[in-house]
């Protein structure tokens, strides 16, 4: 089976599907992210938690989605750090 999360040459293929994503092709369309775009991709992404939490997955299984999501958008939010604190 290939694999979901990397390309073939093994590389985490991450940020090649946001970019390919129609969703974050029409928010960045303009340049410019307005808070309208903001809540609809909010709502966006609750909606596909909230299936998720429906899905017949074990704990286990829930666990690993819940600790996949938290430590990605823990280190979306320390990559942020980082490239500020090499403004300086």
């Amino acid at each position: 089976m290939k694999s979901i999360f990397f390309d073939e040459n093994g590389y985490l293929n991450i940020d090649q599907a946001i970019a390919e994503r129609p969703s974050f092709k029409k928010i960045m369309e303009d340049g410019i992210v307005t808070e309208s775009e903001l809540d609809n991709q909010s709502k966006t992404v609750i909606d596909l938690l909230n299936r998720i939490d429906r899905m017949e997955l074990d704990d286990t299984q829930k666990s690993v989605i819940r600790d996949l999501l938290v430590e990605s958008n823990v280190l979306s939010a320390i990559f942020q750090y980082y490239q500020l604190q090499n403004l300086k």
